[in-house]
């Protein structure tokens, strides 16, 4: 098959990863090209086209951009990643995928066929031109992975209010033992003030982003997700598939994979109640949690997603050839 993925975005992050690892997955079997913006170039190993897609959302430039490269790349298969391009994008045999929650579906309802992150990003799309597609983790990236003695609790996700690092440190205690969030945004000058003000800086250490989340998870006792809002975060499936506990408010997917006991309602008290309850029962987190690291070790791997995706892929050739 003949595929072309397209997105638009500033960061490279959740997003970008997924686009990243089905794209280069498919290219090992079918011809793929990825338009996205150029300084994300370098971190794509399928063939990659750069179009500046973060331009106003109606401009004629892009409009003509996109079009001249639709045309030399001639796909069978166009799928859309976010709102801007599947709004923007017309296509035979048009894909899209909703990677989080959007109140406005609108333009991914025009499109054929929606992958979504999780059942609440597909409650406004018919079942029947829908699907569900959970994250995954790439094995190749933990091809070295090794379980080493535990270190520090865990973040890694952007510094973004929608992410809430706030709720994470306001929450935290000297007694839980060291924290240590990764990432980078908007955010990161405020979080060190009140880091702070709270007089945990010997406690809580901020660090850059990094590729290699395995060496990260591998030192973790437990990976921690604060956010408002999510699709179905990569790192959860990362940490589950390394055995590494999470613990998690009640955003996106999350309560699909993991029990109830080890999740927090989206507010601060419920969210300090659960760091309270498991920061010292970590082993017996890890027991209530064996089920969830099995399944991911078996039913979320990139090459199982991918094939999922590829089927959907030539139902739609079928039909389209008869």
């Amino acid at each position: 098959m003949k595929i072309l993925h397209l997105f638009s975005s500033k960061v490279f992050a959740g997003l970008e990863r997924h686009v990243e690892e089905l794209s280069f997955e498919q290219s090992k079997s079918h011809e793929i090209t990825v338009i996205g913006p150029e300084r994300f170039k370098n971190k794509f190993r399928a063939n990659y086209t750069s179009v500046n897609t973060n331009q106003w959302r109606y401009s004629p430039i892009l409009w003509l951009e996109l079009r001249d490269a639709m045309v030399r790349i001639n796909p069978e298969i166009v799928h859309t990643h976010g709102q801007k391009m599947t709004n923007f994008i017309k296509a035979d045999l048009h894909f899209s995928t909703i990677h989080g929650t959007k109140k406005n579906v609108a333009a991914f309802k025009k499109t054929q066929f929606i992958f979504g992150a999780s059942n609440k990003s597909l409650e406004q799309i018919p079942p029947e031109k829908s699907m569900v597609l959970e994250n995954w983790v790439d094995e190749s990236r933990f091809n070295n992975y090794k379980q080493k003695d535990p270190e520090y609790f865990l973040y890694i996700g952007r510094f973004e209010p929608v992410k809430n690092p706030e709720r994470l440190i306001r929450a935290w205690k000297s007694e839980y033992g060291k924290l240590l969030m990764v990432g980078s945004g908007q955010l990161e000058k405020d979080l060190i003030v009140l880091i702070k003000q709270l007089g945990l800086d010997n406690i809580i250490e901020l660090h850059s982003e990094t590729d290699d989340v395995g060496s990260l998870l591998s030192k973790a006792h437990a990976l921690i997700i604060s956010s408002d809002r999510e699709g179905s975060p990569k790192v959860l499936y990362e940490s589950l598939y390394c055995k590494v506990p999470v613990l998690s408010t009640d955003c996106g997917n999350i309560a699909e994979i993991l029990p109830n006991k080890s999740i927090a309602e989206t507010n601060d008290q419920s969210f300090q109640h659960l760091l309270k309850k498991w920061a010292g029962k970590i082993n017996e987190l890890s027991l209530l949690q064996k089920k969830c690291f099995n399944e991911v070790g078996s039913k979320n791997l990139l090459s199982i997603q991918t094939k999922k995706v590829n089927e959907k892929y030539q139902e739609f050739l079928s039909m389209a050839s008869r």
